[in-house]
């Protein structure tokens, strides 16, 4: 049985062009039984597109169109509406010889973290046990094959669809699979399922879906595995139509930081490609964040799609302002330089002549304000998309301006904490991805500033970044809380109270920020609806009665 891996990049809402491109790729790829991702019809995740008038009805005809002009074996991802109960499935239909042999439904429907798939779907009964003219394979659609192992934030299931596979003998088990990029996953699906073809003496493929929608980056890294070990590894972040190679291959260690670069990458790249978006700008202000999002966007786009705004302040040193010019030299990309000082000054005679004086906090943000004014004038005047440089730390403590540095349609880094932030900018300045090290020492070693005041530095509102980064981290990705982390850390109490109240009361703000990139296990945004009024008063210490 030789396998074909359809690792494409569906838009979601495309049917039409994702039906094209898979009859493309399928009959030019000459193997027994050809594999693509989940919901690789409509792409995934769907969401309320589902409940549009025609839209399952839609992917339905277009598996019915692939029979027709697929000649080889394939199984294709789709919703579908179970006639019997009249709600939609989340399946595969297994096609042979131009026909519909057998339909497998997703049997567990996660429902946490960005996932909302119990939301829409009706869990499916049948088995996934197919027999084809080749020999038996067994299908389990994602969660039915991960159960959760591969995120801390899943339940723990009570049904095992794989076993009723294992029981059936089964000689190849096939997950197509929509699983996004998260940092670290990939070592433990490989493992996971290495495990299973030793346990049950099979060979395992996984087909997953590559590219990146909205929020979500998947890096496709299709795979297949024997009981001996890895066979066959496609590319990360980047479509392939490939035929299983047999050569058995160690198991690969990843960069930590590449993995997170090429994947915001793809983020920025998708992201524009599929809202037809030819450019992007973003501030400059010489700092670390607004370096590594240009370099960021260089690399996805090319220098000549991306601009660069430098928007001077009264407060504004002249080593920031060098920088930023370096950054955009070493980069190659256009940029314009708009002084704000005028407009500011205009505003505060307009509270003066009000009577309304604004100073202290006010004041700094008015600033920020209007360079976040004069960034979306410049986005709407030339069809770009304006990208946010904020990092997951500022988010996190609300060390942001609504309306202001908030502004964006992406918020590229708002899932690196600052501390990952300088990480990522110095493997980048060592890894010969550009002809030049882009990113200025000075933005990398300088101490953090948003210089919205004289002399101001970030550690004058916030803890060190790393005694900061060391707080968020454990109850950010890990929910814990105060008690919890005070055990861990060598940070006093009042520190850690300090900066979850600054967490907490920054849900507003969140709850009104740009797309964040998904990259890590919690990332703020659907993946973490938390109320906006809260009160966090209780404690894990129980009172005996």
């Amino acid at each position: 049985m030789r396998l074909g891996l359809l690792q494409l990049n569906p838009t979601i809402g495309d049917i039409d062009g994702n039906t094209q491109r898979l009859i493309d790729a399928a009959n030019r790829c000459d193997a027994d039984v050809l594999v693509t991702p989940e919901l690789v019809i409509s792409g995934y995740p769907p969401r309320d597109l589902l409940l549009c008038s025609g839209f399952v009805e839609a992917c339905e005809h277009a598996v019915r169109k692939i029979a027709k002009e697929v000649t080889s074996t394939i199984i294709v991802g789709h919703p579908r509406i179970e006639r019997t109960t009249g709600r939609f499935r989340n399946s595969v239909s297994v096609i042979q010889a131009g026909e519909i042999i057998a339909v497998v439904d997703k049997h567990l429907l996660p429902g946490y973290d960005i996932f909302d798939e119990d939301r829409y779907f009706e869990q499916g009964t049948n088995s996934g046990v197919v027999d084809l003219q080749c020999g038996r394979i067994g299908i389990a659609i994602c969660e039915d094959f991960w159960r959760g192992f591969d995120a801390d934030a899943a339940p723990k299931y009570v049904e095992n669809p794989f076993a009723t596979l294992a029981e059936a003998n089964c000689e190849v088990i096939i997950s197509p699979s929509a699983s996004p990029f998260v940092a670290k996953k990939r070592k433990r699906h490989l493992e996971h399922a290495m495990q299973i073809a030793k346990d049950h003496d099979c060979k395992v493929v996984v087909v997953n879906q590559v590219g990146s929608n909205d929020d979500l980056i998947f890096d496709g890294g299709s795979f297949v595995c024997t009981p001996e070990g890895i066979t066959h590894e496609s590319p990360l972040f980047e479509e392939a139509v490939e035929v299983e190679s047999h050569e058995i291959r160690p198991l690969p260690e990843k960069n930590i930081h590449e993995a997170r670069f090429r994947a915001l990458v793809l983020g920025v790249r998708d992201y524009c490609n599929k809202t037809r978006h030819k450019e992007v700008v973003l501030g400059l202000s010489g700092g670390i964040d607004s370096a590594l999002v240009a370099t960021i966007a260089v690399a996805a786009l090319g220098k000549d799609a991306v601009t660069g705004v430098l928007m001077p302040s009264r407060y504004s040193s002249l080593g920031s302002i060098e920088d930023a010019e370096a950054l955009a030299h070493n980069l190659g990309v256009k940029s314009i330089t708009l002084p704000i000082q005028h407009m500011h000054a205009a505003l505060e005679r307009i509270h003066t002549d009000a009577n309304s004086n604004i100073e202290g906090l006010a004041e700094e943000n008015a600033q920020a304000r209007i360079r976040g004014m004069l960034l979306m004038s410049l986005a709407n005047q030339n069809n770009a998309l304006l990208l946010a440089t904020g990092n997951k730390s500022e988010l996190a403590v609300g060390y942001s301006t609504l309306y202001g540095d908030m502004c964006g349609a992406v918020s590229v880094i708002g899932d690196l904490y600052k501390t990952e932030v300088w990480e990522m900018s110095r493997w980048i300045n060592s890894a010969n991805i550009f002809s030049i090290a882009p990113i200025p020492k000075n933005s990398i070693t300088k101490p953090p500033s948003a210089e919205l005041r004289l002399g101001q530095l970030d550690e004058d509102s916030l803890p060190p970044y790393e005694e900061l980064d060391a707080i968020l981290k454990p109850h950010i990705d890990g929910d814990l809380g105060a008690e919890a982390i005070e055990n861990t850390l060598q940070i006093s109490r009042k520190q850690i109270d300090a900066v979850l109240a600054m967490v907490d009361r920054s849900q507003f703000k969140r709850d009104q920020a740009s797309v964040i990139l998904k990259i890590a296990p919690r990332t703020f945004g659907r993946g973490r609806p938390m109320p906006i009024v809260m009160n966090r008063a209780w404690s894990t210490e129980r009172q005996l009665s």
